[in-house]
């Protein structure tokens, strides 16, 4: 179960995208990643995850930030491969 303060950190950060960044990073980044730091506002994008992730933690290494897909509901999908 997520901590309060990481449940929070990800209601400002989908905040801050619904409302700054969705349109423009839909329109020109769709399926890239974005990851938000709530606190500065700042997004950081990456082609995969883990480059998004590693682009907030490099500028902002004390704080937590929501890494989402951009135009996804969630970030990655587990599935099972039928043959």
């Amino acid at each position: 179960m997520p901590s309060n303060a990481s449940v929070q950190v990800a209601q400002r950060a989908q905040e801050i995208y619904n409302a700054r960044y969705r349109t423009q990073l839909e329109a020109t980044h769709a399926d890239e990643f974005v990851a938000i730091e709530p606190d500065s506002g700042d997004y950081f994008l990456g082609r995969t995850l883990s480059e998004a992730i590693q682009a907030a933690r490099s500028a902002y290494p004390e704080r937590i930030s929501l890494a989402m897909r951009v135009g996804h509901k969630a970030a990655v999908e587990l599935g099972v491969l039928v043959p």
